[in-house]
């Protein structure tokens, strides 16, 4: 027993150190953390909303120390509860506590940062508005809409936040709220609907909410039809009644949707409050050598476009560099300030000789829907110095020992160049011999493919219904607009004029001019063409402006038919 203890105490001083770093960084993962979330960052004044702090340890009496809030804000209620979570195996506990708060002003309020055992949230900022003229002016009645859109001019394809709040003094039963749906409009909901209570004047109601990001696909006047709730109102006296129906509408809302403005450049369309551009590469220390690949990431942000409007960047070109492209991945994120849409546009970039390079400035336009003006996001110049490619130590070596040896002896030089072209020789038997190979192997792979495939003869797969396949064109196309992606607008526009125009044979762009007779749509398509031809690959397309052309031509033709059925424009 004596033996093993000497060899314990004997370790080098080394492996009780990693000892001590190992338990050190187990106790640091295993620290519990403490968050904060708020179900609403946008409140009224005496609104209730929900502050959410979760522990992700298992807590049984004890709570955190919640008198920070009291400053700003009343503690109504206060629920904790214990979760639990197994993900492969691995098994989680949380511990979360529900407090609902009412703040006691109006304007930016923070929740301050609340401590429990060691653990800290970070603050949060709260939005109190004070209560608006048209609930005061409805306040007499049981239940009422109040409706509110997003302020300043709206332009097409622009973001209008729309803010649904259904009021109630008796809670009703069954209550629903009509789907919202909006002609000519892209529409997306932004979070869940929210149930919450607030106090108006000493009188108490119970609210539902609802918020959307509505984006107008055409210009001119877009109607928000009237949104309908229905519920019933039960009889307490009379517990065998069904109750009284109940259904309320808000008033349709008019707006007026402005068209891409005649100065804005030949540019695809991004109305926005705030755009923003910037890179990043792979080696941020830009040591670039010559035949080395780079990864460049070019990342474009838009508040209140979805990612799949914003268009893919035109580079332009650069002597002495190679461009790469990879995948542009589009993605955005949604809250109560509406939609932000994000671009990562991914490429490797390779440069093909040694000195000074220059990137040149990127400049991508847009229109401030604040300012109503046409505004730059730009990534400017960088200068990078490019290294020549070195050789590696071995063929150095071998390099410098081959001319040493010819200085001193040159008729040494003369045998073994005549070894060196046995060698080659040699070398070409070899190659002539695998390249055989690799032709029979072929040959046989070729030859087992054809027994395959006439053992087992695929299924001719059954067509399509015609029409489903026209409004699976047409879905590209306005996809291939959005994106602005040129060779798949050329190529969904085609396949979808085939479709809808059987009988004009349309197989290039320049017969989709007959069509119409519409300039603009003529010189659209001039336009695109020219895209697609060009020479100069940082030129560029609007193809919202194209959709919104054919759009109206669609129109027209459906009011010149006076049928369902398509009849050709010119009687080809």
């Amino acid at each position: 027993m004596v033996t093993p203890v000497k060899r314990i105490h004997n370790l080098p001083i080394q492996w009780w150190l990693t000892l001590l770093f190992g338990l050190l960084i187990a106790n640091i993962s295993m620290a519990a953390d403490l968050t904060a979330s708020v179900d609403r960052k946008v409140v009224g004044e005496n609104d209730t909303f929900t502050l959410l702090l979760r522990y992700n340890e298992q807590v049984s009496f004890r709570s955190p120390d919640l008198s920070p809030l009291e400053k700003d804000f009343r503690v109504l209620n206060k629920k904790q509860s214990t979760q639990f979570r197994s993900i492969n195996g691995n098994s989680e506990y949380f511990t979360d506590w529900a407090i609902v708060l009412s703040p006691q002003k109006t304007g930016k309020i923070t929740i301050p940062a609340i401590r429990f055992n060691g653990a800290s949230t970070q603050p949060i900022v709260i939005d109190v508005q004070p209560v608006s003229a048209s609930v005061k002016e409805k306040l007499a009645k049981e239940f009422f809409f109040d409706i509110s859109i997003s302020e300043g001019p709206v332009y097409v394809q622009g973001q209008i936040l729309y803010t649904e709040k259904f009021y109630y003094t008796t809670s009703p039963e069954g209550a629903s709220l009509s789907d919202f749906k909006v002609t000519d409009a892209r529409v997306q909901q932004l979070g869940e609907v929210r149930s919450y209570q607030t106090i108006i004047e000493g009188q108490r109601f119970g609210v539902f909410e609802r918020q959307f990001a509505v984006f107008p696909e055409e210009s001119g006047t877009l109607v928000i039809p009237g949104q309908r709730f229905s519920g019933r109102i039960s009889n307490p006296y009379d517990r065998w009644s069904r109750g009284q129906p109940l259904s309320v509408v808000s008033k349709p809302i008019e707006i007026n949707v402005l068209p891409i403005p005649a100065e804005y450049p030949q540019s695809p369309w991004l109305p926005s409050t705030k755009v923003s551009i910037r890179e990043s590469f792979s080696d941020n220390n830009q040591n670039w050598t010559v035949g080395e690949p780079i990864t460049r990431s070019i990342i474009l942000k838009a508040q209140g476009l979805s990612g799949s409007q914003l268009p893919a960047i035109a580079l332009p070109v650069v002597d002495k560099l190679r461009y790469y492209p990879d995948q542009s991945n589009h993605s955005e994120t949604v809250n109560e300030a509406g939609i932000n849409g994000e671009l990562e546009q991914s490429m490797a970039v390779v440069p093909t000789a040694a000195g000074r390079l220059v990137l040149p400035e990127i400049r991508v336009p847009w229109w401030n829907t604040r300012l109503q003006k046409t505004e730059y996001a730009v990534l400017p110049s960088r200068t990078i110095e490019v290294q020549a490619a070195t050789q590696t130590a071995d063929s150095a070596a071998i390099g410098s020992t081959a001319t040493d040896t010819a200085a001193s002896n040159p008729g040494h030089t003369q045998q073994q160049s005549s070894s060196s072209l046995t060698l080659s020789h040699n070398g070409q038997g070899i190659w002539v011999i695998v390249s055989a190979l690799l032709l029979i192997t072929n040959l046989l792979s070729v030859f087992w493919l054809w027994r395959v495939y006439h053992r087992n003869p695929a299924k001719p797969t059954q067509k399509p219904d015609s029409h489903l396949r026209e409004k699976d064109s047409w879905k590209a196309f306005q996809q291939a607009c959005r994106a602005n992606n040129a060779n798949t607008i050329r190529t969904s526009l085609i396949a979808w004029a085939k479709l809808r125009y059987p009988d004009n044979h349309i197989n290039q762009l320049t017969q989709l001019k007959q069509l119409s007779n519409e300039p603009k749509l003529h010189a659209a398509l001039d336009e695109l063409n020219a895209h697609l031809y060009a020479a100069d690959t940082s030129s560029a397309f609007n193809g919202g402006n194209l959709l919104a052309l054919v759009k109206n031509m669609e129109s027209q033709q459906k009011n010149n038919r006076g049928s369902s059925e398509l009849k050709p424009l010119y009687g080809t």
